[in-house]
């Protein structure tokens, strides 16, 4: 059993609170006279369930009720659940009262406080009616968000207010509204049962798979681009290695490439480089020749230092040969006496004006003259010696001259040689490269086992597509469809609706009903008379509910009908409730509609409530022991004695 209601409550801002009793499992009616609540009911009950507005007419309820209540029948045991009236002004309260045992009480006002929100009450309230964690995903080339079902979709199908009960474009509670209607039209296939939890399970399990198997894939891209990058880029350094002839190993696989590789790296490097001549006398005669260049610019350098001091040399020379020339003028005096007359004009000199004796320019004349020996004797060595550095010169161009033909000759004899050389370099540089290349291959596992496992999880995933896809889902929705639609053309053919003689089914695309006539599909939309809509309304609804209790559906187990009798029963006619003032068709067509209403829900053995605000009070069996109240001569959902908010002591609202 779903949550039905055992007990809608309200209280005043005194503490007094008014009861409203209901049986579980039956048709419970509520018949009263206009003005005295009862459409108020519904509202009362949505917006205990999570409402995010209260919709409570704004008067003498909203003005006089402090709290609103309800006792709910679970599964496993009751609850009591109850939401604050919101303050004038206010749409709505977060104070929501909870309270849940195997049996409660309806607790006095003084009780009531805040104990959750409307987050709260509604995550409970959707678990109480057994809702799963069922999301919805949109189809991809729709951009509006997964869906997840809660206990406000599922009441969509619970709640007929009198001005929905009649509307012919209208099927369902708030579906004028586009977003409500698309989200009865996601989770509907969920709360028929072609989307159940053993779907929703095995969803699940495929997203899980599909999880493991993009884990696996990507392992195994990851593997085959190492083995895919790695074939081309071994077999390019296996290729080189073989044409520096490293190796003559060939290979078609990425393995066998890494294996070969592997030997080449262990060559030793020794061996390469000492395996090829070296170009020795190409080494000395260039070592030679860098001696020789040396020896040749020293020489160079010493001939023309000597060569400029036999210049210094002979300027002195002819200095010094003139100097003596002079002295040896004094030759003429020899004999004579020294006087204070000058020997050449005879004129008496002062004893300031004396010349230098004669025997101190002897004394010069004899340092220049040794001194000039000395320059003449030794130009001799000089010339000697600049032409024996001219002489190593000329052998050192020599040398040089012959050192050039060397080379030249080693050159062209070694060009064989220097190949070889660059040879060995390359053979060195393709050998590194190998070395560093095995050394950073990653140790690849063996992906066989990894390839069995992807095959496995694609197989798993494939099955349960099939199961899951939508194809699938259609054909179980179109099964059940197939049956309801079976039992609503049963119905409205007994209700004598129009259009009744041809098969009826329930769209859901469109979220009407439609009948397969011969001239092809007609909506409710289409068809005529108040009394057709209603009749419509009462078998699409009651034929979801049967399914939905038969088949255990997450669905709360009742049906709120407010005034399904308004288009034969004005409420301006309404002095008594009874029939009298009806025609016997419109009379007969009321019973039956209740009588079909009360042999459905009793056909489910207590696992279903119909709850139905009426003018009707029918005056048969049947319908009596269904009155749980009656509304007329005072009786209201709201006692007069109740104060207005405005009128409370210390109020100033």
């Amino acid at each position: 059993m779903s949550i039905q209601i055992l007990e809608i409550v309200v209280y005043s801002h005194e503490g007094e609170a008014r009861s409203l009793q209901l049986v579980p499992g039956q048709m419970n009616i509520i018949t009263g006279a206009s003005k005295t609540g009862k459409s108020a009911l519904v509202d009362i009950v949505d917006y205990c369930f999570g409402s995010g507005e209260c919709r409570v007419p704004e008067g003498p309820i909203r003005r006089c009720v402090s709290w609103f209540g309800l006792k709910l029948a679970l599964p496993q045991g009751q609850a009591f659940v109850a939401r604050r009236c919101p303050l004038s002004g206010y749409s709505s309260s977060e104070d929501c009262f909870v309270d849940l045992g195997t049996s409660v009480t309806v607790p006095d006002h003084a009780e009531l406080r805040q104990t959750t929100n409307t987050n709260g009450l509604e995550s409970l309230l959707t678990g109480w009616t057994g809702i799963g964690d069922h999301l919805h995903e949109p189809p991809e080339d729709q951009t509006r968000a997964p869906l997840t079902a809660q206990v406000r979709h599922a009441l969509l199908m619970c709640f007929q207010p009198q001005d929905e009960i009649i509307r012919r474009q209208q099927l369902f509670h708030k579906t004028s509204d586009n977003f409500l209607a698309q989200a009865l039209k996601d989770t509907l296939p969920y709360f028929l049962g072609a989307v159940d939890d053993e779907y929703v399970r095995r969803r699940d399990e495929l997203k899980r798979l599909r999880e493991r198997l993009r884990s696996c894939e990507r392992r195994l891209a990851e593997l085959q681009a190492i083995r895919g990058e790695g074939v081309s880029k071994a077999a390019d350094i296996l290729a080189q290695a073989r044409d520096a002839g490293l190796t003559s190993t060939t290979a078609d696989t990425w393995d066998a490439a890494i294996l070969a590789l592997q030997e080449v790296a262990k060559t030793p490097l020794a061996t390469v480089d000492n395996a090829l001549p070296i170009g020795g006398e190409y080494e000395r005669l260039t070592t030679e020749r860098d001696v020789l260049l040396q020896e040749q610019q020293r020489l160079r350098d010493e001939i023309s230092a000597a060569r400029s001091f036999e210049s210094d040399e002979n300027a002195y020379s002819y200095e010094a040969t003139e100097q003596a020339s002079r002295l040896k003028s004094i030759g003429i005096f020899e004999g004579s006496e020294s006087t204070t007359s000058c020997p050449l004009c005879t004129r008496n000199l002062d004893d300031e004006d004396l010349p230098p004796g004669i025997g101190e320019m002897r004394e010069a004349l004899t340092r220049v003259t040794d001194r000039l020996d000395s320059v003449v004797r030794s130009i001799p060595k000089l010339e000697s010696a600049i032409a024996e550095l001219e002489s190593q010169l000329a052998q050192v161009t020599e040398s040089l001259t012959k050192n050039l033909s060397e080379l030249q000759a080693v050159q062209i004899a070694d060009a064989a040689l220097q190949q070889a050389q660059e040879q060995a370099t390359r053979k060195s540089h393709i050998l590194g490269r190998v070395s560093l290349y095995v050394e950073s291959v990653p140790e690849v596992p063996d992906t066989q086992s990894l390839e069995s496992e992807a095959k496995s999880l694609r197989d798993q995933c494939k099955a349960l597509e099939a199961e899951l896809s939508d194809e699938a889902v259609q054909e179980r929705l179109d099964s059940i469809l197939s049956i309801i639609n079976e039992r609503m053309t049963e119905w409205a053919r007994y209700l004598q609706l129009e259009h009744s003689q041809y098969p009826l089914q329930l769209n859901l695309k469109k979220l009407t009903i439609v009948a397969a006539t011969q001239d092809g599909l007609v909506p409710v939309a289409r068809m005529g008379s108040g009394e057709n809509w209603v009749g419509y309304h009462l078998i699409a609804h009651l034929g979801l509910h049967e399914w939905f209790t038969k088949n255990v559906r997450p669905v709360p187990r009742f049906l709120f009908l407010d005034q399904p009798s308004q288009v034969y029963f004005p409420p301006d006619q309404d002095d008594d409730g009874s029939l009298s003032g009806m025609g016997e068709d419109d009379r007969e067509a009321v019973s039956r509609m209740f009588k079909f209403v009360y042999d459905t829900v009793a056909t489910l053995a207590g696992s279903f409530q119909v709850i139905v605000t009426e003018h009707a009070d029918i005056k048969e069996d049947w319908y009596q022991e269904s009155v749980v109240e009656r509304w007329r001569s005072g009786t209201k959902l709201i006692p007069e004695s109740w104060p207005r908010l405005d009128q409370l002591p210390g109020n100033h609202e």
